[in-house]
């Protein structure tokens, strides 16, 4: 039985950072992590009657409360906002490459693709919203095209690392292993801090069983970033297929110690328990993997379907839901978000949206939350309990009382909200007395 080299699915991130590179190829089409983004100053040129020539944005208030929107995830919001300031300042390349990353983070990936095109003919030389551009080509399955920008940035900036290391990954996916090693070798020659390069070089080394240099450079990943599960796995598979099992479970181990949720250290680590004849662990991990592995297609699915219909609010749902059980707090949150804003009245997920908070103490926002939800579907029995629950927690029994009673009027024979407002009416009965 030999261990699989699963691909990393990973979301992409905003522009302008390291990290958002090591999203780019890797087999996923999650939703790009928002973060503040500091709007970039240029000398204006307009003022010298170059009026064809890239504008800065001017430093105002809007600008800044769109990036903060697009920080809270409230995309439609911070396009507007965007696009009314582009309406002033047509020339502004910073203010496009702001643009993109919003229609991006709202699944318009086509509106995003037009943005990052209009922000390079306005700064052809903006090598980060080239990659940026090719990665989202990427995900529309453009590759030919994505290539094309790739080479067009690193011809004007040579040691633009970013560029070489998606370049190498499509090379990767096509299967051109030797051309996807020497992009990643340019990568991590101009930057000998990139991990994830140093990872991608691993990987392709792996595949063309150059396995000593597959463990260097997993090692060297692994020096520049001792955060990341992925290299410690990276590491192990190599170790495991040179059947240093003591050495590759030792790797294995600590990857999964770093992020229990990695399918794939699961599956290696699963294999080299068998190897080593610890077999009830290995059949024990090998169970989890096919749990996750089954969590990580789904998600992928929903993901790929997003594509395809980026407005209908039941799959951003579909994937919260899924991000809960996994206990991916924030991914959760932020899918409940964007199903929310593409469905006013989706009670279920102003609900779910109101136990997330309720359980980082957040009460008032819960209570928020409970009540938007019955506001959609006033026969939402599930948020009368929870919005119970929220009242009880603030001593607020009569109001408690209330709520469930309204559930119970809905579902008489719930045996749920029978026995909590039982509760709720002790405890008031013993507060009057």
């Amino acid at each position: 039985m030999h261990c699989r080299h699963l691909p990393i699915r990973r979301p992409t991130q905003a522009p302008l950072r390291r990290d958002v590179l090591r999203r780019g190829l890797e087999g996923s089409l999650v939703h790009l992590c928002v973060r503040g983004l500091g709007v970039v100053i240029l000398m204006s040129l307009a003022m010298m009657g170059c009026t064809d020539q890239p504008v800065a944005p001017p430093v105002n208030s809007q600008i800044a409360r769109g990036e903060q929107l697009l920080d809270a995830s409230r995309y439609p919001e911070a396009i507007a906002v965007f696009q009314s300031e582009l309406k002033k300042t047509r020339t502004s390349a910073p203010l496009y490459a702001l643009l993109a990353r919003a229609f991006n983070a709202n699944e318009q990936l086509q509106d995003a693709v037009g943005a990052y095109e209009r922000c390079l003919e306005l700064d052809p030389d903006d090598g980060d919203s080239r990659v940026q551009l090719a990665i989202l080509l990427t995900r529309l399955d453009q590759l030919p095209k994505a290539e094309q920008h790739l080479r067009e940035a690193v011809q004007r900036q040579p040691r633009l690392a970013a560029a070489h290391r998606i370049l190498g990954r499509i090379h990767y996916r096509e299967a051109r292993y030797d051309q996807a090693a020497e992009a990643y070798q340019v990568a991590v020659d101009v930057d000998p801090q990139f991990a994830i390069a140093w990872s991608d070089l691993g990987q392709a080394e792996t595949r063309r069983g150059n396995l000593e240099a597959a463990e260097g450079a997993y090692r060297q990943a692994i020096g520049a970033d001792t955060t990341d599960a992925a290299y410690r796995d990276g590491l192990g598979f190599v170790l495991f297929k040179r059947r240093e099992y003591t050495a590759a479970a030792e790797q294995l181990e600590h990857a999964l110690r770093m992020d229990p949720l990695h399918a794939r250290s699961h599956f290696n680590l699963g294999n080299t328990y068998l190897r080593l004849g610890r077999r009830q662990e290995g059949q024990r991990l090998l169970e989890r993997f096919r749990e996750l592995d089954d969590q990580e297609r789904r998600i992928y699915g929903l993901e790929v379907t997003i594509l395809q219909d980026p407005e209908r609010a039941t799959l951003y749902h579909d994937l919260a839901v899924i991000h809960t059980k996994r206990g991916e707090t924030e991914k959760a949150r932020r899918r409940y978000i964007q199903a929310v804003l593409r469905d006013s009245n989706y009670a279920a997920a102003y609900h779910n949206l109101g136990t997330i908070q309720l359980r980082r103490g957040q009460l008032r926002e819960a209570m928020g939350l409970y009540r938007r939800a019955l506001r959609a579907d006033s026969t939402y029995v599930l948020a009368y309990r929870s919005l119970g629950n929220v009242y009880m927690r603030m001593r607020q029994v009569s109001a408690a009382v209330n709520t469930f009673e309204a559930g119970l009027r809905l579902e008489p024979d719930n045996e749920d909200l029978l026995n909590r407002a039982r509760i709720a009416r002790e405890i008031l009965a013993e507060s009057t007395q």
